[in-house]
């Protein structure tokens, strides 16, 4: 086998770990930011879907996602396919907001309970993840930043909710979740 053969054979899985993602600029003048985000995606995507598998007992679904890079608020649509991120981010913040929106992703697949809104469900493994992926301090900075973020959800509440447990504490209740997910 040549190099140029073993080397494709060894990068294809690594990419078939990974949902498929396409990064495009919603203008022109986002394009930067837009190549930002693939190279992040390109360098660790298949770390970080092995984190965030890792840490929430859940699997990505095959199903391609579109992401846009722009000035809005970063989203994931429901059901995952569709995703929004902030062109404006430093490289750090982009990379925790990537590895966040895909846990939005994984997080979907939980039941809600009440009190269980969508991120008190992702930061019972988010935190985990980030900690798993960059080092503790990365995913404390990460966590207070959240914190702060201003509008209509309470981040701070979420976080003090999920940061109150142990790290086997989250696990046992994403292994509860996850149980009351009806069978496929």
């Amino acid at each position: 086998m040549t190099p140029r053969l073993l080397a494709l054979a060894l990068w294809l899985p690594l990419c078939a770990a990974t949902p498929p993602v396409a990064f495009a600029p919603s203008a022109p003048r986002f394009a930067s930011a837009a190549d930002d985000y693939r190279a992040i995606w390109e360098r660790d995507g298949a770390r970080i879907v092995a984190a965030l598998e890792r840490t929430s007992g859940l699997s990505f679904p095959d199903a391609p996602i579109a992401v846009s890079v722009g000035e809005g608020p970063p989203m994931t649509a429901y059901g995952g396919q569709a995703m929004r991120l902030r062109a404006g981010y430093a490289p750090a913040y982009k990379t925790a907001t990537l590895v966040h929106e895909m846990g939005h992703v994984l997080a979907f697949q939980l039941p809600r309970t009440a009190g269980l809104d969508d991120h008190r469900a992702l930061y019972l493994f988010l935190y985990d993840a980030w900690t798993d992926l960059y080092g503790q301090a990365f995913a404390d900075r990460m966590a207070n930043i959240e914190r702060r973020i201003p509008g209509r959800y309470d981040y701070d509440a979420a976080w003090t909710w999920a940061l109150a447990m142990t790290r086997e504490e989250r696990q046992a209740r994403l292994r509860a979740l996850r149980a009351m997910r009806p069978a496929s």
